[in-house]
């Protein structure tokens, strides 16, 4: 059941905390969230998958990574089945190699076994392995499916590091000239974004002109500088409302922004809630398992 905020309570029917659902079950999910990690596989031609401002069409041969508190909602117009994952967000943070890494496994939230770069094992075999332990009678079942999982998270990281050396090869020196330029110039807005930052004081930093800069900007970004600015001070005023000492005033100030109104207006373009409700999402217990209350499917 979705509550009034978008949140989604899991209660698994079972005490592990890998859950894996194998099935038809809805043909689509409204728009809501978790604290679960969840790893989505159409298994079909027919799926639309909406993950924040984005949609995607998603086909056979692709994965969807779900990082937690993502708002999503999925269509299906097939009775086909699909495979969906869940588990704890508590384990793999953990990790160094996951934490240090969480950009390179989650920048790109849709994954294609066939986009040209090859997996050193199939990523979408890797998953089903893990459905038919969850379903079978094997001896630690738990632990078999998370030591596939990191072996899936392995592979999804060197896939990602290879592809992106790949593209990085294929640049011109010119280009790869940029890359420097706006590794510079990201720097430069991060250590000033809680402030007034201009596009001229940036431009003039980067040595274009205004116009140029802005051009190349939203080129090099896919967002107009404005838009990157404001990204950067909801990105920090999402770590700032997880102390619930901070009221949402003090969050909207030390994130950059100079009133709440404006605060409220952004966060809410961005993550399709506002401040308040985000806040929520750390107020719900991370996980429940073993719960009274069985489902058919727990999604």
């Amino acid at each position: 059941m979705i509550k009034s905020d978008l949140s989604e309570p899991l209660l698994f029917d079972h005490s592990m905390s890998l859950n894996v659902s194998y099935g038809h079950y809805y043909y689509s999910f409204p728009n809501h969230w978790h604290n679960f990690m969840e790893i989505i596989v159409p298994l079909n031609d027919e799926y639309t998958l909406s993950l924040g401002t984005e949609t995607w069409e998603m086909n056979r041969d692709q994965i969807a990574l779900i990082a937690p508190r993502t708002l999503h909602s999925i269509v299906q117009t097939t009775n086909k089945p699909n495979l969906i994952l869940q588990f704890s967000n508590i384990f793999l943070p953990q990790l160094h190699d996951f934490a240090a890494n969480k950009q390179l496994f989650l920048s790109n939230p849709i994954l294609d076994i066939h986009d040209g770069v090859a997996f050193e094992e199939n990523p979408l075999e890797l998953l089903l392995r893990i459905k038919d332990i969850f379903y079978g009678r094997e001896a630690f079942r738990e632990l078999r499916m998370y030591e596939l999982l990191l072996r899936f998270f392995i592979v999804v990281g060197n896939h990602n590091t290879l592809l992106q050396s790949e593209l990085s090869a294929s640049k011109t020196p010119q280009q790869k000239a940029y890359d420097q330029k706006f590794v510079a110039i990201s720097k430069f807005l991060r250590e000033r974004y809680m402030n007034d930052v201009s596009l001229e004081d940036t431009a003039a930093f980067a040595g274009f002109s205004k116009y140029h800069f802005s051009r190349l900007f939203k080129e090099y970004y896919q967002m107009s500088f404005p838009e990157y600015v404001t990204s950067l001070r909801i990105a920090k005023a999402t770590e700032l409302l997880e102390n619930p000492a901070a009221s949402i005033m003090d969050v909207a100030l030390q994130s950059g922004f100079s009133s709440i109104a404006s605060f409220n207006r952004a966060f809410k373009r961005q993550n399709q809630c506002t401040p308040s409700q985000f806040r929520k999402m750390f107020d719900q217990s991370t996980i429940s398992w073993g719960g009274a209350e069985k489902k058919e499917r727990m999604k």
